[in-house]
């Protein structure tokens, strides 16, 4: 998008035509910028300070997700790819016991809290088609892959052989990538 490398004139295209992003929840001054035309849609974001990948971007009340790893400027600003999120995963709330006092024989009381789930942003890709080598005929293959924030919560919500209800199917969680940093991808089935 820029064929300049002069950090004035970054500056100024920022200052002049940057949206207000919030980046994980702070609020942020950003370049979006379209990328390639895909089932998803893909955008570029450029910034000044490093987003990390698996960082939650939201603009136009819309979720994205950084789905790259940059490390380094180039020209005098971070470039990364982000990708809008096309579906909400639920996780499960939690009671969560609480001592709040103790009775007269040194008992503790216990005072129960139940703490709702959160729903994350994700992205689902649905792999319809595997070409066999030894077969005449494309088959349908019913993985589903699913990219999603890597944080806590969710880290202890799914586990493999978990069922997830997917827009009114339910799927096994098959295997879980922990390769990239910031991201969790769940292999459906």
């Amino acid at each position: 998008m820029f064929n300049t490398t002069n950090e004035q004139d970054i500056k100024f295209l920022m200052d002049t035509v940057g949206q207000s992003v919030l980046i994980d929840d702070v609020e942020s001054v950003a370049l979006i910028t379209n990328a390639e035309l895909g089932e998803v849609e893909c955008r570029h974001i450029h910034t000044f300070e490093l987003v990390p990948q698996g960082a939650y971007i939201k603009f136009n009340d819309e979720t994205y997700l950084n789905i790259t790893e940059n490390t380094t400027m180039r020209n005098n600003k971070y470039k990364a790819n982000i990708q809008h999120c096309n579906f909400i995963l639920p996780t499960e709330g939690e009671t969560i016991k609480v001592i709040v006092g103790y009775d007269k024989l040194g008992r503790p009381i216990y005072e129960t809290t139940v703490v709702p789930g959160c729903d994350y942003p994700c992205i689902v890709e649905h792999l319809s088609y595997k070409n066999a080598q030894n077969t005449a005929v494309n088959t349908i293959d019913d993985i589903i892959y699913i990219t999603i924030q890597d944080n806590e919560k969710v880290s202890k919500s799914y586990k493999i052989n978990m069922e997830v209800n997917l827009k009114g199917t339910t799927l096994t969680i098959k295997g879980i990538d922990k390769t990239h940093k910031g991201l969790l991808i769940f292999k459906l089935t």
